[in-house]
């Protein structure tokens, strides 16, 4: 495959085009806010004037939410309505089964075959070549993906022929929401007691909890880098979508709803405006009365 359309040029989308052209795949790329196509257009992407005009045999959107998946196939120039619209949509956002549904089905109406592929991962972690997918959709279709998401990252996990691929995100998301929470309140008690953060991430990375999202977010966590590489507003859309997933089939969640309760709070309270959700830890340690700052190495 030489030639790819690219429908949502946020800091992931820019990323993971930038791979592609790398690899020598020509690159047509479209945003709702053109002004942000500029890194792309630098390193040889062209840019399309809609949705409608991407006429590569595949497109890939990455896109922020339900709505916006929405208004890639309803708009009027939306990717549904070209006149050569390509064979294969790909589709790396975070959204709903059934908003992908929904995407599917239009599709479907002029022959387009819709491929889900969810990422996991960072614009830094793109970059390095670590990004993995996981990856659903009609088997013919995936076929094709498969090969270009390699281009981009180091794995594909095949886990269906359906939506399932969105499940498989939103459930990764909901551990990894859980998971920071309940570091950010096991750091803050040790810190009461006296135990620096440094040490209890080292000791928990040597751990059998160890992994390598806990060392990632050591850094995060002790020195207070809480540079946005996933933001709070972000998380939290993806703990609610997953939520909706459990009313739907009537799987009780406890943990995630207080998970998503502390990161309303760390919103409303201000205190992770910008940041990473790792600032979940500014709330904890408000929370306990006491004083955070980065620790030294």
């Amino acid at each position: 495959m030489t030639a790819v359309s690219w429908l949502g040029v946020g800091r992931m989308g820019e990323a993971m085009a930038e791979r592609l052209l790398a690899a020598g795949v020509t690159v047509g790329a479209w945003n709702r806010t053109p002004e942000k196509l500029a890194g792309l257009l630098s390193r040889g992407a062209s840019a399309l004037a809609s949705p409608a005009l991407s006429e590569a045999p595949v497109a890939f959107s990455m896109v922020l939410n339900d709505a916006a998946l929405d208004a890639l196939w309803q708009a009027e120039d939306g990717i549904v309505s070209g006149t050569r619209p390509p064979q294969v949509w790909i589709d790396c956002s975070t959204v709903s089964p059934a908003a992908s549904e929904r995407a599917a089905a239009a599709a479907a109406t002029q022959g387009i075959a819709f491929v889900c592929a969810p990422v996991s991962g960072n614009p830094s972690v793109v970059r390095s070549g670590n990004l993995i997918f996981a990856v659903s959709g009609p088997p013919e279709a995936v076929a094709v993906a498969v090969p270009l998401l390699g281009l981009i990252g180091r794995g594909t996990h095949v886990v269906g022929a359906a939506n399932e691929a969105r499940v498989v995100k939103l459930c990764t998301n909901l551990v990894l929401a859980v998971l920071t929470q309940a570091l950010a309140e096991a750091l803050v008690l040790g810190q009461s007691h006296g135990v620096r953060r440094r040490a209890l991430m080292e000791f928990i990375n040597d751990s059998a909890i160890g992994s390598p999202f806990t060392a990632y977010k050591t850094g995060a966590l002790v020195d207070l880098d809480l540079a946005p590489a996933f933001t709070p507003e972000g998380q939290r859309k993806d703990l609610r979508l997953a939520l909706q997933l459990g009313t739907e089939h009537e799987v009780p969640m406890a943990v995630t709803s207080a998970t998503e309760v502390a990161f309303t709070r760390l919103i409303a309270s201000g205190l992770g405006q910008g940041l990473d959700f790792a600032s979940l830890i500014l709330l904890a340690a408000r929370d306990a009365g006491l004083p955070i700052e980065p620790e030294p190495g």
